[in-house]
């Protein structure tokens, strides 16, 4: 008599390598789609938040009011500036009594004319400051010297040389040195006096003092905005550049996500199902032998648990080596941050493996159900030929998802069709209903693409023809 037991489940594996090294690769695959898609979404839901790079080095940083108080009949609004107030001469000459006082003054440069891409790509617009504050991002000089002269500038990277003029609509300029692009402006310093010409507004200043001694001699201006420690990020410019990437990155990873589990939900659930439908003349013979439709599950089901949990735990640790990929690719396409970069979550890991092992059970069960349904004899016979593919629950279920695929841009409003809900949702459907339909494209696909094999000298593109035809089921799957 057949007996089901993991001794039988593992001479089966050792025979019929070939078979489920393709289950193993689909599966493989799969979960490691899911766990690359599923690290980096967890890693920009979890991102920390910038730390500050203009004035990194900075001990105190007092900041304009960037906000304007509106008082109306149904309540004070507030309105955000497009640029902070200056700094109030008052509370400078306050702030002085504690400690040195280094003002930030900000401008636009525009380089024209040849200048503008002297090696390279050269940026056009360069943001400007007075040198004293280079100090606080930690620039230091990388060639060259520091401005002297009302003529001389310093430059972020390595676009333009010391020596060189460059032609600005505040002057012509010669580049005396050049300091490291830290990525978060092209910037070029001034000297502190010409700055001052230039920009005579500071909305930011560095005070080096104690914190509360600062924040106590400003309290009592309404709008300034005493920094430090990581609050010093929202004196860098665009503070919230970085969370309208990350919202966007949700997105991106969260769609890519879902479609990577849907797909490979049946792509994986397939590659069991034929492996299982291969070995239905295997399971007829085993029917002959005295084995019961019971033993037969039992027996699918430990191959498709062995080979499921073998195939998940390496899509683990394949997806464990793309998600940084991934994200560096991201970065180089300007999608997310430049610090952005995969953390260590363990969810993903544990949604991925149960998601592949249990589409592999579910797989490889529900094929060998109807396998061990049928009768000794109907096996055999059926092994090569199908009869039925296509039942009645799966006619009406793949034209039913047809229809409403095709009917859903008629009813849904125009604007709708261009949210992500939309766009992600009906390829699913198609693909749902391609796959339930296909038993019915088999046999006029094959002999379409076998037609001219099938007519060259020899049987070999007929029996290919022949075979795909017959076994529908089979080669839906």
């Amino acid at each position: 008599m057949y007996s089901a037991y993991s001794p039988y489940s593992l001479h089966t594996l050792r025979t019929r390598w070939v078979t489920f090294a393709g289950s193993f690769v689909a599966l493989c695959l799969g979960v490691g789609l899911l766990t690359v898609t599923g690290l980096a979404l967890a890693s920009s839901l979890d991102a920390p938040q910038r730390a500050p790079e203009r004035f990194a080095a900075a001990p105190v940083v007092v900041k304009g009011a960037a906000t304007l108080r509106v008082s109306t009949p149904i309540g004070t609004r507030i309105q955000k500036l497009a640029q902070p107030r200056a700094v109030p001469a008052a509370a400078v000459a306050e702030l002085q009594t504690l400690g040195k006082v280094t003002p930030d003054r900000t401008f636009t440069v525009h380089v024209a004319g040849p200048a503008a891409v002297p090696v390279g790509d050269g940026p056009g617009d360069l943001v400007g400051h007075p040198w004293s504050v280079a100090a606080f991002a930690s620039y230091e000089i990388t060639s060259g010297r520091a401005p002297r002269t009302a003529r001389e500038v310093v430059v972020t990277g390595t676009w333009a040389k010391p020596g060189r003029t460059l032609s600005t609509d505040r002057g012509d300029v010669t580049v005396v040195g050049t300091v490291a692009d830290r990525g978060f402006e092209h910037a070029v310093f001034y000297t502190d006096a010409r700055a001052a010409q230039l920009a005579p507004r500071s909305t930011q200043l560095v005070v080096a003092a104690d914190p509360a001694a600062v924040r106590n001699a400003v309290g009592g201006i309404p709008g300034l905005q005493v920094l430090t420690g990581d609050g010093r990020r929202f004196a860098d410019p665009d503070p919230d550049r970085d969370r309208e990437a990350l919202t966007a990155l949700n997105a991106l990873f969260g769609t890519a996500g879902g479609v990577a589990a849907f797909v490979s939900v049946f792509v994986v659930a397939s590659t069991f199902a034929f492996a299982v439908a291969q070995r239905r003349r295997e399971f007829g013979l085993l029917r002959i032998a005295g084995a019961t439709p019971g033993q037969l599950r039992r027996t699918v089901a430990a191959e498709a648990l062995l080979v499921g949990a073998l195939a998940s735990a390496a899509g683990c640790v394949l997806g464990r080596y793309g998600a940084p990929r991934l994200a560096h690719w991201t970065v180089d396409g300007g999608l997310a941050p430049d610090w952005f970069r995969i953390g260590a979550p363990t969810w993903p890991y544990w949604a991925a493996f149960s998601t592949g092992l249990l589409v592999a059970l579910c797989g490889a069960v529900t094929a060998s159900w109807r396998a061990g349904r049928t009768g000794p004899a109907q096996a055999l016979r059926e092994a090569a030929v199908d009869n039925r593919p296509m039942t009645r629950t799966r006619w009406l279920s793949g034209i039913g998802l047809l229809l409403v695929s095709a009917l859903l841009p008629l009813l849904a409003d125009p604007g709708d069709l261009l949210h992500r809900k939309s766009y992600v949702s009906r390829p699913m459907l198609l693909i749902t209903a391609v796959a339930l339909l296909a038993p019915v494209l088999v046999r006029p696909l094959t002999r379409l693409l076998t037609w001219v094999p099938a007519r060259l000298p020899g049987a070999g593109g007929m029996l290919v023809r022949e075979n795909a035809a017959a076994g529908v089921r089979r080669t839906a799957a």
